[in-house]
């Protein structure tokens, strides 16, 4: 289909989209072929490929949720349109165009709500040229706080990067380095299921749950491609493993997804060690960012103390957009999204 100047492609195979969001720098798991469908369980998705002038521009994982007949509902991208293509300048305009055709391929001519949540931070965005500004005047409203995490420049030599690590952390890290630690490193199912082990004992002595399925991520880690999979690290004494962490390195942007620790990795600060193996991880996967994964002072002022060994730089994301037709599809939306508050 064709859109003012732009041509929409639907790509029907993920193979074929593997090879194209390999293009980009901004490409990221949550837009890898499965992780909707399998993660989240969606069973409606669109994969669709932007050209212009037929040069790639852009994709877009847009997930469809309708009720029968009315054909009435939502679309949601999220993390999503990806835009930045490798090692070459970037222009807003593509991002706007992109946002403009889906609008008009979602909204006005399908009568769906439609929502996204781009994959643009903080400390990107001045570079970038993107503001909410620019959303408002295609018509989208922000519906939602943002997303806030600690994030680690990954440029720097290994060396720089210890000696930026706070006092108190690195010297938990030089600590826990003569433990005589053993660290298991792959992707394979064997060693994720080692490590959901520990992600189950850890969410028993904690008593709260977790949102993240370690179950359904590991399930999709089965049918990405090996190149974009994720990686297991896990810390073992003794033959017995004591903590564990799982990584994404898709584009420039490395992703802290999972953690676990038993009561002797915490003894043993084996997860100071396993972050270390993740930073040096995602500098050979050439990634030059390293997101720690989301913080919330309140809620986990634990975790933010840890992650505030690695780095005290703090970002978050733009937030989510919305643009609706109004009539059914807003209706349904409202009430659905009051009936899940209750």
């Amino acid at each position: 289909m064709k859109i003012d100047n732009y041509k929409i492609e639907k790509i029907n195979d993920s193979a074929n989209w593997n090879i194209l969001l390999a293009q980009f720098e901004d490409a990221n798991i949550y837009q890898t072929w499965n992780y909707a469908r399998v993660v989240q369980d969606e069973k409606r998705l669109e994969h669709l490929a932007f050209y212009r002038n037929e040069v790639l521009i852009g994709l877009a994982q847009v997930r469809i949720k309708t009720l029968p007949i009315l054909k009435r509902g939502i679309a949601y991208l999220f993390s999503g349109p990806v835009w930045r293509k490798n090692n070459q300048q970037t222009f807003v305009e593509n991002l706007l165009s992109i946002l403009q055709t889906l609008k008009t391929e979602y909204v006005i001519n399908r009568k769906l709500v439609f929502r996204f949540r781009p994959y643009i931070f903080s400390d990107e965005s001045k570079d970038l040229k993107v503001n909410v500004e620019m959303f408002n005047e295609l018509n989208f409203k922000k519906l939602t706080k943002e997303y806030h995490s600690l994030l680690l420049n990954t440029d720097s030599d290994l060396e720089s990067i210890k000696k930026s690590l706070r006092p108190r952390w690195r010297s938990y890290l030089n600590q826990t380095s003569k433990n005589n630690l053993v660290i298991a490193i792959g992707s394979d199912t064997e060693l994720y299921n080692t490590f959901v082990k520990l992600y189950n004992q850890m969410m028993d002595r904690k008593d709260f749950t977790e949102y993240v399925d370690p179950i359904k991520t590991g399930k999709m880690n089965e049918h990405l491609d090996v190149k974009i999979k994720l990686k297991v690290f896990i810390a073992y004494k003794d033959d017995s493993p004591v903590a564990g962490l799982v990584g994404t390195a898709i584009g420039k942007t490395g992703i802290y997804l999972l953690g676990a620790t038993n009561d002797l990795g915490l003894e043993l600060r084996a997860s100071y060690l396993l972050h270390w193996e993740m930073i040096k991880w995602m500098k050979e996967m050439k990634c030059s960012r390293y997101d720690l994964g989301g913080i919330n002072k309140v809620r986990n002022p634990g975790g933010f103390k840890f992650k505030s060994g690695i780095s005290d730089v703090e970002i978050s994301d733009i937030g989510t957009f919305e643009c609706s037709p109004g009539g059914i599809s807003e209706m349904i939306i409202k009430s659905g999204e009051k009936f899940k508050r209750k």
